[in-house]
Order: structure tokens, then C-alpha cells, then sequence
């Protein structure tokens, strides 16, 4: 039995059409149904951690997404395995925004936009992919996939990790003791990193300054992932030449939030990449028949890396 799990009344509306529309009959159930304490696996957006705890049967909870961080892992006691969402359509989705985003600063279409509302006929330098380098900050399952595309594309990549990784015709980097030497590189910087306590902020004044002049960056990992502070002043003082922002600490975005009215700033509403829901029912189904099997699971993720 599957329960249903998040506080957030729009998101629980659309996770219970999803459901009712791709789960066999009977085996999902809300919060409040005496199912629930039958319940083996919670399919989870932002819950409410005190009612999973006093579930007696609980062995997974299942992210709907590719990401954890709104899990609150740490509030759950270790007493649960963890999974998230791998799809193979968020990834093809993920790097048509983020070839979009390439183009919009390798082609100056940022410059041209500008030049448009002021009818500046104005041809500027083309750069080709070869001598545009594109760094990408999170080399995991989505990350890996990017930085093939982004290579067969013929741009140089480079890499930066947690822990190493060996991408073929990709530069890969690991660790804080490289993370200096990786930054240095991108005239793009990627951000597709989970959101940890040691990733919260590494978009900060810190990296920015150890980026090449003019460098922009992309930000599709987290809103915590971003010192908006810091990148407001990086952009202001030239050293950065723009930003693309797909996530945010609070969604949505307050009107009067600056990041809306930078001049160097594309805002878009968290729509990078969505995994197809069919795909999100499907393997939240398929992990709760491992569990009651006693089976491996799929996309486990590792409570303590929290990844």
C-alpha cells in the first residue's frame, strides 16, 4: 500500500489525479485513511515527517521527483530507505533548457534582446562551440548525461564533483582541493548538484570570483544552491555577464524579488525539466512491490550523502 504524503493542497491534487489515473485500483491511499497504516511505501512532495513517523508498516519514502532535499531526511531517524524519480525524458527536457542557455550566451542573444528594445543594429563576434566552455557542477545521473550531449555537441566540458568521476572526452574535478582549478575554466557554469549542507550557497562571491570575467552562470539545481545577494553584485560589477534561474528558496517568486528585475537575469518558473507523471506512479508502484518483495530497490538514495 502506497500513501500519499505532502502538505502542499495544489501539488496533493495533481499527485492524487496522477495516481487515480496511472496506479492500479486500491493500492494508494491518503494520510488520513486507516490504509495508511497498512502503508509500506509514502509518495512524498514536502511532508509532514510527524505523521509518516507514527506509521507503523512504513519502510520507503519516495520522492516524486529527482531531487530529496524536500524530504527533510534528516527529520526522518534514518528508519527508512529513500528513493527519487530517474526519468529518461527529464533528462532529454533538462538539456534542452540548458542548450538554450548555452546558446543565449555563446550566440550574445542576451546582447541582442537588449539591442532589439532599442533598435541597435549591432553584429557581434560568433563564438563557436569549440572555444565555449561549459562547466557543469554535479556529475551524477543527469549531470553525466548532460556533459555527454554537451561534448558530442563539440563544446569543451568540464566537471566538478563530489567524489571523482571518469567521463570520457570530459575534464572531471573532485573534492574541495579541486574545485578552484575546475571553476577557473567555464565561461558557462551549470549547476545540477543536490542540495547538501555542503552545497547550500556554492553559488556564492566565493566561486564567482574564481570564474573567468564575463563568465555567466545557469542554475538548475536548487534555489539554495544560490547567494542572490552575491550574484546581484557579481553581475553589477561587471565580473559576471548574466544569469539563467529556474529555482528558487521561495516559489514562486515574489513580484518585488530583485532577481525579477535585474537587467542581466532570465527568471523562469521551475520548468526546466518535470519527470512525465505516468513515469513517477510507475516507479513508486514497481519500489513498493520490491519492498513488500524484499527486493533491491530502484534509484536508492543514500540517507547519509543525502544523494
Amino acid at each position: 500500500m502506497i500513501v500519499i504524503a505532502t502538505d502542499i493542497p495544489a501539488i496533493e491534487k495533481i499527485v492524487w489525479e496522477a495516481f487515480d489515473k496511472y496506479a492500479p485500483p486500491d493500492s494508494y491511499c491518503g494520510m488520513d485513511d486507516i490504509r495508511a497504516q497498512h502503508a509500506t511505501t509514502a509518495a512524498c512532495w514536502f511532508p509532514n515527517v510527524d505523521k509518516l513517523l507514527d506509521l507503523p508498516n512504513l519502510e520507503l519514502v519516495h520522492s516524486m521527483a529527482a531531487g530529496v532535499e524536500h524530504l527533510n531526511i534528516q527529520a526522518l531517524e534514518g528508519k527508512y530507505k529513500v528513493c527519487r524519480i530517474v526519468d529518461s525524458s527529464h533528462k532529454s527536457a533538462m538539456l534542452n533548457y540548458l542548450l538554450w542557455g548555452i546558446l543565449y550566451f555563446q550566440r550574445h542573444f542576451d546582447s541582442y534582446l537588449k539591442n532589439n528594445q532599442q533598435a541597435i543594429w549591432q553584429q557581434l563576434p560568433q563564438r563557436p562551440s569549440s572555444e565555449f566552455c561549459v562547466g557543469i557542477m554535479g556529475l551524477g545521473e543527469l549531470g553525466h548525461h548532460i556533459a555527454l550531449k554537451l561534448r558530442d555537441m563539440g563544446y569543451p566540458v568540464v566537471g566538478w564533483s563530489n567524489s571523482a568521476k571518469n567521463i570520457d572526452g570530459v575534464r572531471t574535478f573532485a573534492g574541495k582541493e579541486e574545485f578552484a582549478e575546475f571553476i577557473q575554466h567555464p565561461q558557462v557554469l551549470i549547476n545540477l548538484l543536490p542540495l547538501t549542507a555542503e552545497t547550500k550557497n556554492i553559488l556564492s562571491a566565493q566561486t564567482f570570483e574564481l570564474l573567468p570575467q564575463g563568465a555567466a552562470i545557469i542554475n538548475t539545481g536548487r534555489g539554495g544552491h544560490l547567494n542572490a545577494s552575491d550574484l546581484l553584485a557579481a553581475l553589477d560589477a561587471g565580473h559576471l555577464s548574466g544569469a539563467i534561474l529556474d529555482v528558487f528558496e521561495q516559489e514562486p517568486l515574489s513580484p518585488e524579488n530583485p532577481l525579477w528585475h535585474h537587467p542581466n537575469i532570465v527568471v523562469t518558473p521551475h520548468i526546466a525539466s518535470h519527470a512525465d507523471l505516468n513515469v513517477v506512479v510507475q516507479q513508486i508502484v514497481q519500489n513498493d512491490q520490491y519492498v513488500m518483495a524484499g527486493k533491491r530497490l530502484l534509484n536508492e538514495v543514500d540517507v547519509v550523502r543525502g544523494y
